[in-house]
């Protein structure tokens, strides 16, 4: 079976190349890095609620995230500057492609069934961010009830090398993953 790491830098590449008529394997786009990130607004009065946030990221990814704070104060939000506000990760090489397959074959197929957590996209230049309203789709959250009480949001940052917006939308629809 191949996995999407053999996938991503053989075959796909290649369909990219012959599509769009590049005469270089180095103007196909790569995909560099994948960040997650959860924003939890009661952290901002209790830094015990970012928790089940950290707990929650370090169970998706099997790594530590960081934990990202305010960098100005805001009145109307009641934010502090230096106050707790979130957590975020970032994956890259094996980790990255075991996450996206994960992600792929297991979170994805359930985000298009399930009507309450459809994911959104963002399109910037080379970046998709994906946002999931439900954490609990991924396979390692399903025997965790008592630690994780509250529902989280997630956010999936897919970054690439290449800036042809073209070029990125055949990247992401050669992965199976639909734009909306």
């Amino acid at each position: 079976m191949k996995t999407i790491k053999t996938y991503c830098t053989t075959q796909l590449r290649e369909d990219i190349i012959l599509k769009k008529n590049k005469k270089n394997i180095f103007q196909s786009p790569i995909l560099k890095k994948i960040g997650l990130n959860i924003g939890v607004k009661e952290a901002n009065n209790n830094a015990n609620k970012i928790l089940p946030a950290i707990v929650t990221l370090f169970l998706i990814t099997g790594q530590i995230p960081t934990i990202t704070k305010a960098h100005k104060s805001i009145a109307n939000f009641k934010l502090r500057k230096n106050k707790i506000i979130g957590c975020k990760t970032t994956l890259r090489n094996s980790q990255m492609y075991n996450f996206l397959e994960k992600f792929i074959h297991v979170a994805l197929p359930q985000i298009i069934e399930n009507k309450p957590c459809l994911y959104k996209n963002r399109q910037l230049t080379n970046h998709i961010t994906l946002g999931i309203k439900d954490c609990n789709i991924f396979p390692e959250l399903e025997n965790q009830y008592n630690l994780l009480s509250t529902i989280h949001g997630l956010n999936i940052d897919l970054c690439l090398k290449e800036y042809e917006l073209n070029k990125k939308n055949l990247f992401f629809s050669g992965l199976k993953i639909k734009f909306h």
